[in-house]
């Protein structure tokens, strides 16, 4: 028995030495970034000189939100690579955990330090108030001069120290408070943290003999995309609008993308690319129940319901399984760029464009979720925390990779535009557009928004103004742009500011646009138009059974600007769903009218400082005894 002691330990040690001598570690760089509308690739490189045998190559520090089958890998060298393994390295967050307790220890130091120093001014405090009630000579004493002086140089001197006592420690309290904050704050930023691990890619090689090599890792991380957001400017009517677009990007991957190459497509690796199959359409019949709350249901069950409100946005709130808001939640439309995050009670507001909209909601740690809603909705949502446990996986590699130089060569539809004042160069792939942003930028792994620019248009456009008086007493500035295709824009949310004023968002509605791309530039307090109904010429007249109202309106367009403008103004006859309801006697000078909707279009040039008065009217006749809604 004491003779296999030796001989085993002889083996364990044969065997540590020969596991540290079989991994090799591999310090990496990430160089590239593309990032999607949902997801991003990232792009590793590292050198290495590498000793002949059969041995692992490790990849350490890197995120461990991967999916693990776009794990690529290109090796330059005298070698081959066998295979690759992806696993997930959790001492990071061990050591993430022992900073929080060191940080603890160092609050509970500063708590007790602070409590000392409280207790102190405490008994300064009392001294105080003890040598103060003690100032006055009680009973038939009678003091010497000599010992009244002495008396008060003691109290003097006494008080004049523990005022400074006093005064040093509130000083002392202020400096360990502000210590305590700091702490704090750390303390914050580490406990928010949902996952601290880190992952590593394991490469078996072979390697001939000794050699440099050259690798190129890529893979696709999830928590991460962009959305293009817009700036519109006009000076004045007479002048180019200036488009400024810009990308907001986010990212949760787990890892700091610092001073990299940065590009932003317009795909999206999560969208199916599977062609549509057309199956036979059979029809059957309808039977409409009563209508119910929208019951969504995602990966997880039921995870809430959707409500009607209001037509021009979704709202709602995101929670998790017990009911605790979820601030920072990530809420998408699927397929475009649209996109917001949750507020600190977990509520939020989309603007949307389409009818039915379906909403990515996605936060780190827990299911995707997909819901679908329509404009004006309400949606109450919970998330369900993701089971899914990060456990080694093995993706075929064989040294084959994406070629990204091949990829990102700038010889491929590149066009850059004269108007561009940003260095960001624009290449059109058969299915995708790519930004590049020519200088190095880092985005921190924080969830925060950052802005880059993209491109910057000055662009002709002719201006009209818009007008329903009937609905909104306003004028509402609008911009026809031509061969606005050139421009590669996305639908997204926009600034707008006139005249150096900013008047609020609206939206760049690029998907329904036609040849001309129109622009709603919002409401010029410089135009004003009045609806007003003319009393005199209208009149209520009843002849038999029936009855006749008449109106007559007038509408004056007001032009207070500098320079002359053009102007549509529209309005409306009422269009009759009965035979026993009349509308004749109608009046519109000048005017287009559509004989289906009854709308009617007037186009004004009005001169500076000056006016115009328009006019309409019609007449109904419908039965006495029923009433009607004319205004």
């Amino acid at each position: 028995m004491r003779r296999c002691i030796p001989v085993l330990l002889a083996c364990l040690l044969s065997l540590c030495s020969f596991s540290q001598k079989d991994n090799q570690q591999v310090s990496s760089k990430i160089e590239k970034v593309t990032v999607f509308m949902q997801g991003a690739q990232v792009e590793r490189t590292a050198q290495q000189s590498l000793r002949a045998g059969k041995y692992n190559v490790v990849f350490d520090e890197i995120s461990p939100r991967i999916d693990k089958q776009s794990i690529q890998l290109k090796a330059e060298g005298k070698l081959t690579v066998l295979s690759v393994t992806h696993q997930v390295n959790f001492l990071k967050e061990q050591q993430v955990q022992d900073e929080i307790k060191q940080l603890e220890g160092q609050k509970e130091q500063w708590l007790d330090k602070i409590t000392m120093e409280k207790n102190m001014r405490n008994v300064y405090s009392q001294e105080e108030k003890m040598i103060l009630a003690n100032q006055s000579i009680k009973g038939d004493a009678t003091l010497k001069a000599a010992e009244l002086r002495e008396a008060a140089d003691f109290q003097r001197q006494r008080l004049t120290e523990i005022y400074q006592k006093l005064q040093e420690n509130d000083r002392n309290l202020k400096k360990m408070e502000i210590e305590l904050q700091k702490i704090n704050r750390q303390l914050n930023e580490l406990n928010q943290k949902k996952d601290l691990s880190t992952s590593e890619v394991i490469v078996a090689v072979d390697v001939k003999e000794v050699t440099n090599a050259n690798f190129r890792l890529t893979y696709l991380v999830r928590q991460s995309y962009w959305f293009p957001t817009y700036d519109i400017r006009v000076q004045d009517i007479t002048k180019p609008i200036n488009l400024q677009m810009k990308a907001n990007i986010n990212q949760q991957s787990g890892e700091d993308w610092k001073d990299v190459k940065l590009f932003l497509s317009t795909g999206n690796p999560n969208e199916n690319g599977t062609k549509p199959t057309l199956v036979p359409w059979y029809l059957r019949y309808y039977y409409p129940s009563v209508a119910k709350p929208l019951v969504i249901r995602g990966n997880s069950g039921l995870t809430g319901s959707v409500n009607a409100i209001g037509v021009n946005s979704v709202s709602g709130t995101v929670r998790d399984e017990q009911g605790q808001p979820l601030p920072g939640t990530t809420v998408n439309v699927k397929g475009t760029s649209f996109g917001t995050t949750t507020d600190a009670n977990g509520n939020f507001t989309l603007q949307t464009l389409g009818n039915a909209t379906t909403l990515v909601i996605s936060y780190v740690g827990y299911n995707v979720q997909e819901i679908s809603a329509s404009p004006g909705s309400y949606a109450n949502i919970a998330l369900k925390a993701s089971a899914n446990k990060l456990e080694e996986v093995v993706v075929t590699g064989y040294g084959t990779s994406l070629d990204q130089d091949r990829f990102y060569d700038n010889k491929n539809y590149k066009k850059q535009r004269e108007e561009t004042s940003i260095n960001t160069t624009t290449s059109y792939q058969p299915t995708t557009t790519i930004f590049e942003i020519e200088n190095p930028y880092s985005v921190p792994n924080d969830g925060k928004l950052y802005t880059v620019d993209i491109n910057n248009y000055e662009l002709n456009a002719l201006y009209e103004y818009y007008s329903v008086p009937k609905l909104d007493a306003n004028a509402f500035l609008t911009a026809k742009v031509l061969d606005w295709q050139e421009l590669n824009l996305l639908p997204g949310e926009a600034n707008l500011f006139f005249e150096g004023t900013f008047l609020g968002n609206s939206l760049l509605d690029v998907v329904n646009a036609g040849d001309t791309l129109n622009l709603s530039l919002g409401k010029d307090k410089g135009v004003i138009v009045k609806r007003t109904l003319m009393k005199e010429y209208s009149s209520k007249k009843f002849l038999g059974s029936n009855k006749t109202d008449s109106r007559q309106y007038e509408i004056t367009v007001r032009n207070n600007k500098q320079q002359p403008i053009k102007i549509v103004v529209e309005d409306q006859f009422p269009v009759s769903t009965n035979k026993d309801i009349e509308v004749d006697k109608l009046s519109y000078d000048n005017a287009k009218l559509d004989d289906d909707t009854k709308r009617i279009t007037r186009s004004l040039s009005v001169d500076s400082k000056k006016e115009n008065k328009l006019q309409m009217g019609y007449a109904v006749k419908y039965p006495k005894d029923k009433i009607l809604q004319l205004e």
